[in-house]
C-alpha cells in the first residue's frame, strides 16, 4: 500500500514538473533570488544588527517565495488553458523580472550593511545598488512610473 502511494506521488510530481518545464528557467531564477535574499538578509542581521537567527523571519521569507512560485505557475497554467502559451510565458517572464528587481534591490541593500563603508566591496555593491535603483528601472515597462506614483502616495494605495 505504501509503495503504491509513493508511486502515485512520484507520478504526480513528475507530471507537474514536465508541465512546468517551459518555465523551468524562470522558477530557478526565482529560487536563486529568494535564496540570496534569505542569505544576505540573515548575514545583514547577524553582522550589522547583531541579531540571532529568527524562525519567524525565515518562515515569512519562505512563505513570500511560495506565494510568488504559485503566482508564476498559476499564470502559466491559466495561459496554457486559454491556448496562449507564448503570452503565458511572456507574463511569467514579466513577473519574474519584476520580482528579481525588487528582491535584488533588497539583496544589495542588505549586502551594503555587511561590508564596511567606503571599502572596495562596499563601493562596488553601492554602485550596483545605484545602477539597479536608477538605471535598470528603465528596462522594465511601467516600473519607473509605478515607483514615482508610489513615492508620491508615500506607500499608500488610493485605488488609482
Amino acid at each position: 500500500m505504501i509503495e503504491q502511494v509513493r508511486n502515485v506521488i512520484i507520478g504526480i510530481a513528475t507530471a507537474v514538473l514536465a508541465y512546468l518545464k517551459p518555465i523551468e528557467g524562470e522558477l530557478w531564477s526565482l529560487f536563486l533570488i529568494f535564496f540570496l535574499n534569505f542569505l544576505f538578509g540573515y548575514l545583514s542581521g547577524m553582522i550589522a544588527g547583531h541579531e540571532d537567527f529568527d524562525f519567524k523571519k525565515a518562515f515569512r521569507c519562505v512563505c513570500e517565495a511560495a506565494v510568488f512560485f504559485v503566482l508564476c505557475t498559476a499564470v502559466y497554467a491559466v495561459g496554457r488553458f486559454k491556448g496562449q502559451d507564448a503570452g503565458a510565458l511572456q507574463c511569467v517572464s514579466f513577473i519574474t523580472y519584476t520580482i528579481i528587481y525588487f528582491y535584488a534591490a533588497n539583496v544589495l541593500k542588505n549586502l551594503k550593511k555587511v561590508f564596511k563603508e567606503q571599502t572596495a566591496p562596499w563601493m562596488v555593491v553601492s554602485f550596483l545598488y545605484y545602477a539597479l535603483r536608477f538605471k535598470f528601472i528603465e528596462r522594465i515597462p511601467f516600473l519607473s512610473e509605478y515607483l514615482n506614483i508610489n513615492a508620491k502616495n508615500d506607500g499608500t494605495d488610493d485605488n488609482q
